[in-house]
């Protein structure tokens, strides 16, 4: 005789009791992968779902299943109620996994609470022209309009996923969410492949060495110089190679201190981002900080150019409004996203996205390209006009043009072609992301190539000081050659005297001296400067 499982037993006495239930009130419920539930039912379901979902192992001690909401325990063959609310049920499902595994299950269970919580707080929506609103296991989604893609942070309950990568969802053009094997599904890819996250990482980092490596010198050439130095110009550019330096630096760091200790270690729940630390959230606030610099700085440099091509002979008296707006606006910004991230959403190192409070630092950012852009096409039409009208330009007006022309285009249409995020489970999205990892981390590289080691005036005075410093060298080597053959001369000379090889002359010193050879002293014949032929004074003058 065949025997019905325990847990089969459970599902069919729970959709017997699903039947017969009073339907007369009527209560908001939770949507999720596998349908509707009620807020209790809810969280047990989708924190059953996280233990089974998160933990895809052959032999399961707990298994979870789609019609009750128990974990059904298979070696003691009896039920468990996942209720984190409830510690003698946390204590049982946790003997089953490690610290770490625990850890991340009550993490999803919590996140799939708060999810149904918003769900019940949000007023529902056009049901029939929009997807709705839903937890898919691992991620809570909003309502979506037909025919769009959402994006959502991969989770860090997943193993060794990271915030920066994206889960994606379609909303298809009939309002009801993509399906495969008969249930709403997610794109998880981009999160699982810790291989070709590691790969960009190295790209990016090595990307960020090279600018580092290149900045670094060109502001100190331009420190150095004093010729250089006093230029606008040049002032403008030393701040703005400064917000690329410290840009890339925090990139390099979160790189490696953050992202790759995340997909590296298998202990999530010890890693940077699970500890939620002040370290981490102020090199959160230093990345996004410097990040915004550098599009103020582009600003500033746009600005001061297009003044001067508007108007050569009224250029700004003063920079001080310029490096006041160059390293504040940014700050403000920063600083009034990180208070809303404290207050609000104070996880994971705010790697998480924050939703349209993204727009806080993003808009000023992408306001700052767009003024570049017109600021490029007037100065275009200020060029042709002039290169038309005044054929004798002066040759370092034209060097004021070409450097407008590379420094624009280099950083405009740059961050242009890069400001789409293509997700990296798409045809060619991998690719991309490594192109515009390539493109914006080599800013520094290029902007510090152009504008100081090819740089003209730059060259010559290096050229100018290595001269210098040769010169100077010769001329040292030369006055140390002539102190040698001064000494050498004094010391033959004293040799000579020293041992009274010509005894005439010995003998007429000692009578000068008072030193008699019949007394002994010939030994002592001192050295007499009247009795050397004196150095020429030329020799002597270079001492």
């Amino acid at each position: 005789m065949y025997k019905v499982p325990g847990w089969r037993l459970l599902e069919i006495l729970y959709a017997l009791q699903l039947m017969f239930e009073c339907a007369c009130t009527v209560e908001r419920t939770c949507n999720s992968r596998i349908g509707i539930h009620k807020k209790k039912e809810f969280e047990y379901f989708s924190c059953a779902w996280c233990y089974d979902f998160l933990f895809q192992t052959t032999h399961k001690t707990l298994i979870a299943s789609e019609v009750v909401h128990y974990l059904y325990h298979t070696i003691e063959n009896r039920v468990i109620l996942p209720d984190i609310n409830n510690q003698t049920y946390v204590n049982d499902i946790c003997s089953t996994l490690d610290k770490d595994e625990c850890h991340r299950w009550q993490t999803c269970c919590s996140a799939a609470s708060a999810c149904c919580q918003k769900q019940l707080s949000v007023p529902l929506g056009d049901l029939n022209n929009t997807c709705d609103r839903t937890w898919d296991g691992w991620i809570c989604w909003d309502d979506t309009h037909p025919g769009q893609q959402v994006y959502q942070s991969c989770p860090l309950y997943l193993t060794f996923s990271v915030p920066s990568r994206q889960a994606v969802k379609t909303c298809l053009s009939n309002a009801t969410w993509e399906r495969r094997e008969g249930f709403e599904w997610t794109d998880y890819q981009t999160c699982l492949y810790v291989d070709d996250l590691k790969t960009s990482i190295y790209i990016g980092f090595a990307c960020s060495l090279v600018s580092i490596a290149a900045l670094f010198p060109a502001v100190v050439i331009f420190i150095r110089y004093q010729a250089l130095r006093k230029q606008h110009r040049i002032r403008l550019h030393i701040n703005f190679f400064l917000s690329l330096f410290l840009k890339e630096s925090a990139v390099a760091l979160w790189d490696m201190l953050v992202t790759y200790e995340r997909i590296t270690n298998s202990d999530s729940s010890s890693t940077v981002l699970a500890q939620n630390g002040a370290g981490c959230k102020i090199l959160s606030f230093l990345k996004i900080y410097a990040k915004g610099a550098s599009f103020t700085w582009m600003f500033c440099e746009g600005y001061y150019l297009h003044r001067l091509m508007s108007d050569a002979f009224s250029p700004p008296r003063s920079l001080i409004p310029i490096f006041v707006a160059g390293w504040a606006i940014p700050f403000v910004s920063t600083l009034i996203y990180a208070v809303l991230r404290i207050v609000y959403a104070n996880e994971s190192c705010w790697s998480t996205s924050y939703g349209h409070f993204e727009w806080i630092f993003d808009a000023p950012n992408l306001a700052c390209l767009l003024v570049n852009l017109i600021f490029l096409c007037n100065i275009l039409r200020i060029l042709l006009t002039q290169i038309q009208s005044h054929p004798n330009e002066p040759s370092h007006f034209r060097r004021a043009v070409k450097a407008t022309f590379v420094l624009i285009p280099l950083f405009g249409v740059q961050l242009f072609v890069t400001i789409y995020r293509i997700p990296t489970s798409s045809p060619g999205g991998l690719e991309y992301e490594r192109f515009s990892i390539v493109t914006n981390n080599l800013q520094g590289f290029f902007v510090a190539l152009i504008f100081c080691f090819l740089n003209n005036e730059v060259i010559s005075n290096i050229r100018r000081s290595w001269r210098r410093r040769v010169r100077d060298r010769g001329a040292s080597h030369s006055r140390r050659t002539d102190m040698t053959s001064v000494n050498m001369s004094l010391t033959s000379r004293t040799d000579a005297d020293f041992h009274c090889v010509n005894k005439p002359l010995c003998d007429i010193k000692n009578e000068n001296r008072g030193c008699s050879p019949d007394k002994g002293d010939n030994m002592f014949c001192p050295y007499d400067e009247n009795s050397v032929k004196s150095v020429p004074k030329t020799d002597l003058s270079n001492l």
